[in-house]
């Protein structure tokens, strides 16, 4: 991938948490080395799903071996300045903006149910600019994908209420967000309910519910 130009109208950030402080939520679940290794392999994983459909891929992190993965992985890596996941994402944004951007998708890694049909449907329901399309998580409370159009058309609230708060700023501007609602885009995997579902549906032998393997 060329560093100093995205040829896709749209640029797919993927912020990841250092891996040694990702999952600690599944601290009851998983030790720290296999939390490790289960953010690593989704990290691999979401990058090369969405490999094939855009091919600016940034990866915003302050885990330097995130972003070597990164590149490996075939992402551009963004050292992040600060500790804030809203922060990170205006930096990335700003970034791939003086690129010649037209719109930016924000995907977490922490979708393994995510599949090829659930991209299209983001990248295919946008309308012309400005737009603003969300997948919300199957709480209906958080937001697990946001794609815009251009970038930074609404400010980034992630955190509690987060699905919310994406609507309500689209709305303020006069323009009505596009809701996706898919099974890939909603479960995120983040508890230990959520570990166990995830390894009750996940069958693949390379799957993280067979660490040992990986």
């Amino acid at each position: 991938m060329n560093a100093l130009h995205c040829s896709d109208a749209i640029a797919c950030i993927i912020p990841c948490k250092p891996y040694h402080q990702a999952k600690t939520r599944l601290a009851n679940c998983l030790s720290l080395e296999q939390r490790i290794r289960l953010s690593r392999w989704l990290l691999r994983r979401t990058l090369h799903l969405v490999r094939r459909h855009l091919s600016c891929l940034v990866v915003v992190s302050r885990d330097p071996q995130v972003l070597k993965d990164a590149i490996q992985y075939g992402g551009l890596p963004i050292e992040e300045e600060g500790h804030d996941l809203n922060a990170a994402l205006i930096q990335a944004s700003q970034f791939v903006l003086t690129r010649g951007i037209a719109g930016t998708l924000i995907l977490p890694i922490d979708l393994p149910f995510l599949n090829d049909k659930d991209v299209r449907a983001l990248l295919h329901t946008t309308v012309d600019a400005p737009a603003v399309v969300i997948a919300p998580c199957q709480h209906g409370t958080g937001t697990n994908a946001l794609l815009m159009r251009p970038p930074l058309l609404i400010p980034f609230q992630f955190g509690a209420a987060s699905f919310a708060r994406h609507v309500a700023s689209a709305q303020a501007m006069g323009i009505q967000p596009v809701i996706v609602h898919t099974p890939g885009l909603a479960f995120d995997l983040d508890t230990p309910e959520d570990w166990d579902a995830f390894c009750e549906r996940f069958v693949s032998p390379q799957s993280p519910s067979r660490l040992q393997r990986i």
